[in-house]
């Protein structure tokens, strides 16, 4: 399996198991669609590469979560990732954030 998926109240975070998202793991991200919540997260985390494959699915993943108002955010974006997204301008619709900000304040 190329995707865990956790999910915890509105919140859902999708990490990629992969190195690389291709088109075995486009299939497995474009049926992710369904899981997602008012928020959800994909943990780029263990990804080196996306292929043009990954790319289409994850723009098709952003493009249908925004038409469900559900708000989409990338955590573990490593430069490569960002260079990518800023090139289809992705992060217009899927923000880049850390993942300490979706976790509940921890009391001292």
């Amino acid at each position: 399996m190329t995707l865990k998926i956790e999910q915890a109240n509105e919140l859902t975070i999708i990490r990629i198991m992969n190195d690389s998202i291709d088109a075995v793991s486009a299939r497995e991200i474009a049926a992710a669609n369904d899981q997602m919540q008012p928020i959800t997260i994909m943990d780029f985390g263990a990804v080196m590469f996306i292929n043009s494959a990954g790319i289409s699915a994850l723009l098709k993943l952003v493009i249908e979560a925004r038409k469900q108002g559900k708000k989409l955010y990338a955590v573990n974006v490593t430069a490569h990732h960002r260079k990518v997204f800023e090139m289809v301008d992705m992060l217009r619709y899927m923000p880049i954030a850390r993942m300490e900000d979706f976790l509940p304040a921890r009391k001292s």
